[in-house]
């Protein structure tokens, strides 16, 4: 993926850059070979979540046609019936934009009713002034470019030099998407959600501050509260500035970062009465996205809150047994789903696997000081971790929250997602007056597969006890001994 460019549709017949990457046929969710309707920003969404690091799963790119099918057609020495989309290597200039611009009228889009303005800013190829002001001063080419994606909100997409890309919206600091390099898509984002500054982005991975879930007596509220916040607090929908882009180099190369802060507003202190100063630091490494939050105290009293980075981590079938959550074992949680606004206390030597979790049902939990090893097995061979990295000692992401509304909350998307959550929710984070607090955390995605080795042990060890149990001592009759009958 070309870290900066204009996204153009392509009919087949129709001729685009020459430096163009030829991408396969869009094929959308489970099967259905016809571009999605949703109103999106030509997002990065393979339709396999990420499977093997390996692997070669091709990577799919697909335009979002606002609330419009757009039927590719049968043109002369084309291929009919496909619907092509390709992002030109392009500086971004205005002159490209044009060119892009003028590839949509001719595919006579606007004979059938589309606003082909509107069109164009959904799908990247004319972005707000704004954001092309921040693209000229933050982008780098091959690596980082700013645009504007779903509902024309701003996002920034790091490109590794791998393929491997994720995409960051600067409303409520979401690292919405990220693909691997052999096309997987790593976090869910369905289709036909509407994207607005007005309202949190649920889907990917949202930043929680200064709460984590529902509040009231739950983990993640913070004290003393006179109103109750919103749920997973307020920085989720607040607008993020770029503070830098620039790029780092470890063992494998070169790799890009960005660094995007927040600052407390009239608006922020009316829910929750504190000065702050919040600065996050993404970095995209091959197979791993490293996240540096740093929250400064600006006010004159304590600071006391909790943080959390909520992923929806793309899977194969949440009914699946290949799907699991794996490092959640010998620890403390609390269930909330038992009780309406109390949650229930429970262990995990308690439950009868407590080594791998498979869900079931509804689920909403909080994991207390976790393993750091713990991650989701997505059912395609490889495991996403999620490893609080701050030095030991420091309070930092110990905690994990599991979370899956099941068929009763989301029948539509259950199946194609689960969630995990690092962050401190269990033990808040407090920060004195102009002192500052640093959590790191890394998502990794690893080509292993533990719990299936396990269970296959539990399996055999089960089968053999059960023999042990059943087995009876063996004796000889006599002929004496025997019934008349049988002599």
């Amino acid at each position: 993926m070309a870290s900066c460019g204009t996204f153009l549709l392509r009919a087949a017949g129709v001729s685009t850059s020459a430096r163009a990457a030829n991408v396969a046929k869009c094929p959308t969710s489970r099967g259905r070979l016809v571009p999605s309707a949703a109103a999106a920003g030509g997002e990065l969404h393979p339709r396999t979540p990420c499977a093997a690091v390996g692997g070669a799963a091709p990577r799919v790119r697909r335009a979002e046609l606002g609330s419009r099918h757009v039927q590719p057609q049968q043109r002369p020495g084309g291929r009919g019936g496909e619907l092509f989309v390709t992002q030109a290597l392009t500086t971004g200039s205005q002159k490209d934009e044009d060119k892009g611009f003028e590839s949509l009228q001719n595919l006579g889009l606007g004979d059938i009713g589309i606003n082909l303005e509107a069109l164009s800013r959904d799908i990247g190829i004319v972005d707000s002034t704004e954001t092309m002001s921040l693209n000229r001063e933050f982008s780098i080419p091959g690596f980082i470019r700013i645009s504007d994606g779903r509902g024309g909100l701003p996002k920034v997409t790091l490109t590794h030099p791998s393929g491997s890309a994720t995409d960051i919206y600067l409303h409520g600091a979401n690292i919405l998407s990220w693909v691997l390099a052999n096309g997987g898509e790593v976090f869910y984002t369905p289709d036909g959600i509407p994207f607005s500054d007005a309202a949190p982005i649920e889907w990917g991975t949202p930043f929680c501050f200064p709460q984590f879930g529902e509040g009231g007596e739950r983990a993640g509220t913070p004290p003393s509260l006179l109103n109750p916040l919103p749920v997973d607090g307020f920085a989720n929908t607040m607008q993020w500035s770029i503070v830098q882009t620039s790029l780092g180099e470890n063992k494998r190369g070169e790799f890009p970062y960005v660094v995007i802060e927040l600052k407390d507003t009239e608006a922020s202190r009316a829910m929750w009465n504190h000065n702050f100063h919040l600065t996050m630091e993404i970095s995209l490494e091959h197979t791993a996205i490293d996240v540096v939050l740093k929250v400064k105290n600006t006010g004159t009293t304590n600071l006391e809150y909790a943080a959390a980075l909520k992923s929806h981590v793309a899977i194969a079938d949440a009914l699946q047994p290949s799907m699991s959550y794996v490092g959640l074992d010998k620890c403390v949680f609390l269930d909330n789903t038992v009780h309406p606004t109390k949650p229930r206390v429970r262990f995990t030597e308690d439950l009868e696997n407590d080594q791998w979790l498979h869900l079931d049902g509804r689920t909403d939990r909080v994991y207390l000081n976790t393993k750091n090893d713990t991650g989701v097995e997505v059912g395609t061979g490889c495991t996403v971790f999620l490893r609080n990295m701050c030095p030991v000692g420091v309070n930092g992401f110990g905690d994990r929250a599991v979370f899956n509304p099941w068929v009763e909350g989301s029948a539509e998307h259950y199946r194609w997602y689960t969630g995990l959550a690092i962050g401190a929710i269990g033990k808040l984070i407090k920060v004195e007056p102009e002192r500052e607090h640093t959590s790191q955390m890394r998502f990794e995605v690893v080509d292993v597969v533990q719990t299936q080795m396990k269970k296959d042990r539990k399996e055999m060890y089960k089968k053999l006890s059960v023999g042990e149990m059943t087995k009876r001592p063996v004796y000889d009759l006599l002929v004496h001994e025997l019934p008349t009958d049988l002599q």
